[in-house]
């Protein structure tokens, strides 16, 4: 029996005792490391909720334990025994289940043929498609699904399909559950819902849950155990009947040798220490109304509350938040891909509601998406042809269009961003930072006033991030174009945006701050402080 020693572990001190260990996990990538010599662990019917920032290095010990990263040292020890998980279907073996962000049901079956993927039930060669309905429509009943077994998963709400994902895990025996924020996109009833039943789960069934969510209400009411990650290390580590709300925040945003002050001066190391200065964010107002491109007022959409904000012509404005506080949900209601509810946007003085995205284009308004290969590209088609694909007008007479003029303009912006790579092949033979500087080719040849950026160097390499801070800044100096980028990098947040404003559970006042007055820690501590704040008065 291999067991962890010392305090920080709560299988300290509960040797013979069954548990899903980890023992100084250590992964790097691209010699940063995301995990340094982490050490936690989870026993049956526990519940340990894991707090930390983006970027933390959440995500990393999740994949890693459920088999889909390999960890560069350390060990995962379960049930004593130590295990080396080359591929997820070895951790589900194992009975490690992972419920991500991004669930894995398949759309197109029922639920039942979710449940059942892979050990279909079958009698003499034949499906035992009665008995497996019987079966998913029992487990629907007893987890509280409104859905029967036949049902489509296309069709259900979120909510639904969380549920399906959690009921499918347990139905395959495992014995440990990893979740990785899955209340991000539910609304309070359903939070409610789902959290009774992971302590259902961890009581009734004996499983152990590992809970990564950063809603201080909701890791209150379920954990039993709370630890926290801050750049890859372990910051806290305690039983949640001891551990405070300002601990775990504390923990999550104080400052660490990783954090340096990203502004210069004293002043920038000055706003480092103690709690948020209001007065920040007076200074941090914008320039005068009138030169504002878009205007934000008491909008709400869907999972957007109460949002009011501006950008100005010229400038970058950051956005940032934790996971789930509307961010993306913001710039594709202003981009025309989610419907507004209630309140109002204008775009250089005019009234503007898009309908659709297309509308948004033509009002001049450009788009780069978080997911370049879900929503931003075409892969099959070259990146010549993807970079005109929103300005085709532009060239049509008589109903054809003008190729020759159309490769003109799309050459002259990809050699303006410095592409590398055939661009006549298809757009997918292409790296990752090329795919990206693509997407920045097509929105540079659209001549918006306003760009909108979701994530805009997730996935490439330090040079090409380098490159793209370059065309960013340029739009924004030298055409005078409004940007706003949304990034959970604190980093790229400070080097990027001339002001920063804070998203929280789908609220934004419009407050922002000024990057030269603020360091990572300081950004942390906004998002963090202020919306444990807003969602313990609510």
């Amino acid at each position: 029996m291999t067991t962890l020693s010392g305090p920080s572990s709560p299988i300290a001190g509960n040797a013979g005792r069954e548990g899903l260990v980890v023992q100084d996990l250590s992964k790097a990538y691209e010699g940063v490391w995301a995990l340094d010599q982490v050490s936690l662990s989870v026993l049956p019917g526990q519940v340990v909720a894991l707090a930390g920032h983006n970027g933390a290095g959440k995500s990393t010990l999740l994949r890693s334990l459920s088999g889909a990263e390999r960890p560069d040292r350390g060990a995962i020890i379960l049930d004593g025994v130590r295990k080396n998980f080359s591929h997820p279907s070895d951790a589900a073996a194992a009975g490690i289940a992972c419920v991500y962000q991004e669930l894995s049901l398949i759309d197109e079956l029922t639920v039942a043929q979710n449940l059942f993927l892979g050990q279909e039930r079958t009698h003499g060669g034949r499906l035992e498609r009665r008995t497996m309905n019987d079966i998913a429509d029992q487990l629907c009943d007893e987890f509280g699904i409104h859905a029967r077994a036949t049902d489509p998963v296309g069709a259900l709400p979120v909510a639904q399909k969380q549920m399906v994902e959690v009921i499918r895990a347990v139905r395959r025996g495992s014995r440990y559950l990893l979740l990785d924020e899955p209340t991000t996109a539910l609304e309070p009833t359903q939070i409610d819902h789902l959290l009774k039943i992971v302590r259902t789960l961890t009581r009734e069934k004996d499983l152990g849950v590992l809970l990564v969510d950063h809603k201080l209400d909701e890791v209150f009411a379920v954990a039993d155990y709370i630890v926290a990650l801050s750049n890859g290390h372990l910051v806290l580590d305690g039983p949640a009947a001891t551990v405070d709300r300002a601990a775990v925040v504390k923990a999550v945003v104080g400052e660490h040798p990783a954090d340096g002050a990203v502004g210069d001066g004293e002043q920038t190391r000055s706003a480092a220490a103690g709690q948020p200065d209001r007065d920040l964010a007076s200074r941090g107002q914008a320039p005068a109304s009138e030169s504002a491109v878009l205007v934000a007022c008491n909008l709400r959409g869907p999972r957007l509350t109460d949002v009011s904000l501006q950008a100005h012509e010229g400038e970058i404005l950051g956005v940032y938040g934790l996971v789930g506080s509307g961010r993306t949900r913001f710039l594709r209601t202003v981009y025309g891909a989610e419907p507004i509810i209630s309140g109002t946007l204008s775009l250089d003085g005019r009234d503007y509601a898009p309908k659709r995205p297309g509308r948004a284009v033509k009002a001049g308004v450009a788009f780069v998406s978080e997911e370049r290969k879900y929503d931003g590209l075409i892969p099959q088609l070259s990146a010549r042809v993807n970079v005109v694909i929103p300005v085709l007008d532009r060239s049509r007479r008589f109903g054809l269009l003008n190729w020759r003029d159309l490769r003109q303009s799309a050459d002259e912006a990809l050699d303006a961003v410095a592409i590398r790579g055939d661009t006549s092949a298809p757009v997918s033979s292409l790296s990752g930072g090329n795919q990206q500087k693509a997407l920045f080719a097509r929105a540079t040849l659209q001549a918006p006033r306003l760009l909108l950026l979701d994530e805009p160097t997730k996935g490439v390499d330090i040079g090409a991030k380098a490159e793209i801070y370059s065309i960013v800044s340029a739009l924004a100096r030298e055409k005078r174009v409004a940007v706003i980028v949304v990034s959970s990098e604190e980093e790229e947040i400070l080097t990027l945006a001339d002001r920063v404003t804070i998203f929280r559970l789908g609220f934004c006042d419009g407050s922002t701050y000024q990057t030269a007055d603020l360091t990572v820690a300081k950004l942390r501590q906004l998002a963090w402080s202020d919306a444990d704040e807003l969602a313990h008065s609510t």
